[in-house]
């Protein structure tokens, strides 16, 4: 069996030779500047704990997962993008995603993949790459069963999962919510979009408080920037105070 990947064709079990296994003990992956403090770590340094799962959800989720694999690649790691049929290879590359290091993989839920081939590629993958995005689809499509041993050899390897959407019967380290705040470029009634500002919050285990930034996903030049209006910390909590209308 084989499958496509970014307009070539690889044979499955190639992915497992063709790539060095992972060091035990190298931790920790990069992640993109701009996602740092949110992640509470300083710009530069490392912030992807290696076996962890990530969850990205809301309505910029597949974007915000492009930018949490953007800077591994950009370091020397492979990632595997499985389910995500929409994902703009020129979109991916302008948010600093290597594509020269990336396997784009057909989605499972259009092509004739069945769970037991579909597994198959995840094996394959788990053993060739340190970052893997998934789609809900694909988690889907392969059995709880099958998921959570595909899940531990993940974290054995010291890999990376990232789920986009709802991740099933996949425990999350790190839940992130990327939702859009407002769309730029556009004024009385024309005009071209120019740039989303995206509020993310990100919520980890063993984590006492969830952190929050709003960012520009893409911003103008398609790629990843901070709002310079924006506050990045810890998102507030306490009493929510309902508002009525006066005078």
């Amino acid at each position: 069996m084989s499958v496509s990947v970014a307009r070539r064709t690889v044979d499955v079990s190639a992915l497992r030779a063709g790539i060095p296994a992972v060091m035990a003990h190298e931790r920790l992956l990069p992640v993109h500047p701009v996602l740092a403090p949110v992640f509470g770590v300083a710009p530069g340094e490392p912030g992807l704990v290696r076996g962890h799962t990530v969850v990205c959800s809301g309505s910029a989720a597949m974007s915000c997962a492009l930018a949490v694999m953007a800077a591994p690649t950009r370091a020397g790691s492979w990632a595997g993008v499985v389910g995500l049929p929409s994902v703009g290879v020129a979109a991916a590359a302008e948010l600093g995603v290597e594509l020269s290091r990336t396997i784009f993989v057909a989605d499972a839920s259009t092509s004739s993949a069945t769970s037991s081939d579909m597994a198959a590629v995840l094996s394959a993958l788990i053993d060739g790459v340190e970052v893997l995005v998934l789609s809900r689809r694909v988690v889907a499509t392969v059995s709880d069963g099958v998921m959570r041993k595909l899940h531990t050899r993940m974290q054995s390897r010291g890999s990376v999962l990232v789920l986009v959407g709802d991740p099933g019967s996949v425990s999350a380290d790190v839940r992130v919510n990327a939702s859009t705040v407002m769309w730029e470029g556009v004024g009385a009634g024309h005009g071209h979009l120019q740039r989303r500002r995206v509020s993310i919050e990100l919520d980890a285990r063993r984590r006492g408080r969830p952190t929050r930034a709003d960012v520009w996903l893409p911003d103008q030049h398609g790629g990843l920037s901070v709002c310079d209006d924006a506050s990045t910390g810890t998102v507030p909590t306490g009493n929510v105070v309902s508002l009525r209308r006066t005078g």
